[in-house]
């Protein structure tokens, strides 16, 4: 059997995390990274040409879902939008 050392994948670095996990302020932890890592694959697939031809309805749709992820992360860790200098 070959051994293959350094083998981490996405799924096992969140597993990881999820499983280090020991009370409820952890656990949010865990949701606000997903949460900006769902926002940040949707940003980065938001203008991939199959998405940009499918019109301004599906677009609007997509945005307000990328938008969400991010929302749903500031919301865990606490932040407002007067925190933030970008906002």
């Amino acid at each position: 059997m070959q051994h293959i050392r350094q083998i981490e994948t996405e799924q096992s670095k969140r597993d990881a995390r999820w499983n280090g996990a020991r009370d409820l302020a952890d656990c949010d932890v865990y949701m606000a990274i997903e949460a900006q890592r769902y926002g940040a694959l949707g940003f980065e697939k938001m203008h991939e040409p199959q998405n940009t031809i499918k019109g301004p309805v599906f677009m609007r749709g997509y945005r307000f879902a990328v938008e969400g992820h991010y929302r749903y992360a500031r919301e865990i860790m606490g932040l407002k939008d007067e925190d933030q200098f970008y906002a």
